[in-house]
């Protein structure tokens, strides 16, 4: 059956107390944020707001079947609300160059800027890299070793897919540091909780990584070498790209994979931690790594929302749509939906039914998913291998719905 015609038994609504607990969620997100997923959900599962301009989806089954949808797609319309009070000086050349990446353009643009990286993301590839993440993973876990009761975040999660993206992409060791801090900032302009002077800093962080890959990109042009963005200047000089498309796709290979793979990895690690027997589970059998990794994925995943646009009228769960209005996917209550997930709120190792949409679904399905997957099962082979126990923190969280994870989360490795 088409995805546009799945057929689901919920219908779209309005409700009262469901609206203003979705709007309580997406402002003051707290830090367990799976109960409310859960009212929210049992209310009004299809829930359209009572000014028509948005659907909010709660069920997997919905939220699968609008990612999939060919009427929906992505669009500014969320993004411009967003950040309307951005000074227009440094809002124009910010949504700009996003109106030129793959995170808002939809086919044929959105098919065309893919094709040109999709090759660096295949099996083949991302196997490749393997040496690399493995290196890293080494040479920062030594560093934690170093700090006992230091920072897993910083000093781990993040710092790993910098380095990974940045060996694929080419961008040089000693410029990383600098850069990478933009990375936090940057996301805040999807973070629906953000200040108008957070909204301010991201959009400044944007700035700051335009301007530095657009010399390295220069730089690239002059001295062309085996890396990700070799690719995209010969792209470029065969008129598949723009300059500004160019830069564009830098910044969000830069940055997409970064903190949505530290999250994974904080979560995911948090989560094991948390579950009596997890870890001696994987020790026992390695062979379990992989569904593993899908469960820190799905069980908190590292963003709770996706937000999507309607192209053209349509007809979805019973609400007539027109085109510009929003469909707000709650991933994290989707990875839950327990007429999905057996025992959805337990963590599972083991758990070989996994369909959860943490890389979304349909034409946007996350390009660097398969990477993300290498690094979260490089990172447990290594921790098991190296280490015969760890202990945890007082962990600070970082609640938000655009990206979900750990402020800080200290531990200490175990020889």
């Amino acid at each position: 059956m088409s995805p546009d015609t799945a057929v689901s038994a919920v219908v779209a609504q309005q409700h009262l107390e469901a609206e203003q607990l979705y709007f309580q969620l997406l402002m003051a997100p707290p830090d367990d944020p799976f109960p409310d997923y859960n009212r929210l959900r049992e209310m009004a599962p299809a829930l359209l707001t009572s000014d028509g301009s948005t659907l909010v989806l709660t069920r997997h089954q919905d939220g699968d079947a609008a990612l999939r949808n060919r009427n929906f797609g992505k669009g500014d319309e969320w993004l411009r609300l967003h950040v309307k009070d951005i000074p227009e000086a440094e809002l124009r050349p910010v949504m700009e160059r996003m109106q030129r990446s793959m995170i808002l353009t939809n086919p044929p643009d959105h098919t065309r800027l893919r094709r040109v990286v999709s090759s660096a993301f295949t099996a083949r590839h991302v196997a490749a890299l393997r040496p690399s993440i493995e290196r890293w993973n080494n040479e920062l876990m030594d560093r934690l070793v170093a700090d006992p009761g230091g920072d897993f975040m910083t000093t781990f999660a993040m710092p790993l897919p910098v380095h990974v993206i940045s060996d694929l992409l080419g961008v040089p060791e000693a410029d990383r540091p600098v850069i990478a801090p933009a990375i936090h900032d940057m996301g805040l302009l999807i973070e629906p909780a953000a200040t108008s002077d957070e909204i301010v800093q991201g959009a400044r962080a944007e700035n700051k990584l335009a301007a530095y890959f657009s010399e390295l990109l220069a730089e690239k042009r002059r001295n062309p070498g085996d890396d990700m963005l070799s690719r995209l200047i010969a792209s470029e000089a065969d008129e598949v790209l723009d300059e500004t498309e160019a830069i564009a796709t830098a910044i969000l290979l830069f940055a997409g994979g970064n903190k949505p793979t530290a999250n994974m990895l904080g979560n995911g690690l948090y989560a094991m931690l948390q579950t009596p027997g997890a870890l001696e589970r994987l020790r026992a059998d390695r062979a379990l790594i992989p569904s593993a990794v899908e469960e820190m994925l799905r069980y908190d995943a590292p963003a709770h929302v996706d937000i999507i646009s309607v192209l053209k009228p349509t007809t979805f769960l019973g609400a007539d749509l027109t085109a510009g209005q929003n469909v707000i996917i709650m991933l994290g209550a989707a990875n839950r939906d327990p007429e999905v997930f057996a025992d959805p709120d337990t963590f599972d190792v083991g758990r070989t039914d996994n369909p959860h949409l943490s890389f979304a679904a349909g034409p946007h399905y996350c390009l660097g998913g398969p990477l993300a997957r290498i690094e979260g099962e490089v990172f447990l082979n290594r921790l098991l291998d190296r280490f015969s126990g760890v202990t945890l923190g007082e962990p600070e969280l970082c609640p938000g719905l655009g990206h979900h994870g750990f402020e800080r989360l200290p531990i200490t490795l175990h020889a």
